[in-house]
């Protein structure tokens, strides 16, 4: 279920959060994500934020599909990137066999830990076979929310990866790193690839 609170967080500082994650040329995993899947593939950003991301990815051949749970982040993706995107929740995702691929970037970190097993298991179920998955999430334990009044789940490392697998996943590439949000001290993440 979406959070209300963290979604009226995002609803009223979608500036802020503009600043923090625009940029004009894919970063790393980004780019990994494009050249995986065909171009001229159907991919879905999940959780997309003011659309900098899908704004990308359309730029290099691919066709996004563009939702958010926060209706000022779709206002903008819609506004400033000409995306055609849609308010939906993460519940919402009911499609068989349609993407080639998924990218769920910083975004399911929000979902109550109770609903990943589901939502991982939409997730491969929305993708054709071999369809490629991409998820960014924050390291630790539990749930909690910020200063900012945003909830988030945190996973471990192995954690998260069984979770993936239970889902049907094939595990490609993982990585660990830190960086600075919207609170202003450096978080650990991880990022894990992976093929339906």
């Amino acid at each position: 279920m979406a959070d209300p609170e963290t979604i009226a967080t995002y609803n009223a500082t979608v500036g802020d959060y503009v600043k923090l994650v625009s940029r004009t040329t894919p970063d790393r995993d980004l780019r990994r994500f494009i050249k995986a899947v065909p171009k001229g593939g159907l991919v879905l950003d999940w959780g997309c934020g003011p659309g900098n991301s899908a704004a990308m990815m359309q730029a290099a051949g691919l066709l996004p599909e563009v939702v958010d749970a926060s209706e000022k982040m779709v206002e903008l993706a819609r506004s400033k990137y000409n995306l055609n995107a849609s308010h939906a929740t993460f519940a919402d995702l009911d499609v068989t066999n349609r993407y080639d691929g998924l990218w769920a970037n910083f975004s399911l970190l929000h979902a109550p830990k109770s609903d990943m097993p589901d939502h991982l298991q939409a997730a491969h179920t929305a993708l054709k076979a071999g369809g490629y998955f991409h998820i960014g999430m924050k390291l630790g334990t539990g749930e909690k929310r910020d200063k900012m009044a945003r909830m988030y789940t945190y996973y471990a490392e192995d954690e998260l990866i069984s979770l993936i697998e239970n889902a049907g996943f094939t595990i490609d590439f993982t990585r660990k790193d830190a960086m600075k949000g919207m609170v202003g001290h450096d978080e650990p993440f991880i990022i894990i690839t992976a093929h339906a």
